[in-house]
């Protein structure tokens, strides 16, 4: 029984890592901020996803799938209003030049990001399938669900700092305005892509 719940963590803090660490809205969102307003301004963007992605797990996993079963619409709204908002983003980050000073642009806000978990296609998907497919019952049902959004926070967040890293690094390199725009361009069409094939 040991044995087969170290295998269940072990095999889900593969699942976090791979995961988190692959590109998806999240991470093209934070690049980009990484790129233009660097680490220090793109802390709250980071902190909202860990808030509001642990409260979808924990809320996915106390009753999600059984919502989304009692009211089908609910997910083809949450889809599509999701992927309309990854859109708009996409623009956002697309067009986003090197702010200047007096400039409004700003990353996203920690209530933004927090509320950008909840019609996050990729990051819904995860959260309602990965109770099913992680289930400890040796835990119970509420230390499963604590435990398998616990290791998404302390495994998997971590991660979405690589991205910034990544961002703020090019952005030293894209001291140049036109590559600046070019490589926000570049997330932006990525974000946008990955937005689209969500839908098919």
């Amino acid at each position: 029984m040991e044995n087969s719940l170290n295998e269940t963590l072990l095999a889900l803090a593969g699942y976090c890592v791979a995961t988190s660490v692959t590109p998806g809205p999240n991470n093209m969102i934070l690049a980009a901020s990484g790129a233009t307003f660097g680490v220090r301004r793109t802390v709250p963007n980071i902190l909202g996803i860990v808030a509001g992605f642990g409260s979808l797990l924990l809320l996915a996993g106390i009753g999600g799938e059984a919502l989304m079963r009692a009211v089908p619409i609910l997910e083809p709204i949450l889809k599509y209003a999701g992927v309309a908002y990854m859109l708009y983003l996409s623009w956002k980050i697309g067009t986003a030049g090197r702010p200047e000073a007096g400039s409004r642009a700003a990353p996203l806000t920690f209530l933004q990001a927090a509320a950008f978990q909840f019609i996050n296609p990729k990051g819904l998907a995860m959260a309602l399938s990965v109770h099913a497919i992680y289930r400890m019952p040796v835990l119970g049902e509420v230390g499963s669900i604590l435990t398998v959004t616990g290791m998404f926070l302390v495994v998997g967040m971590p991660w979405t700092l690589v991205w910034v890293l990544f961002g703020q690094a090019m952005g030293r390199w894209l001291r140049d305005d036109r590559r600046l725009r070019l490589f926000n361009g570049a997330l932006g069409l990525a974000t946008a892509a990955s937005a689209l094939l969500l839908l098919v």
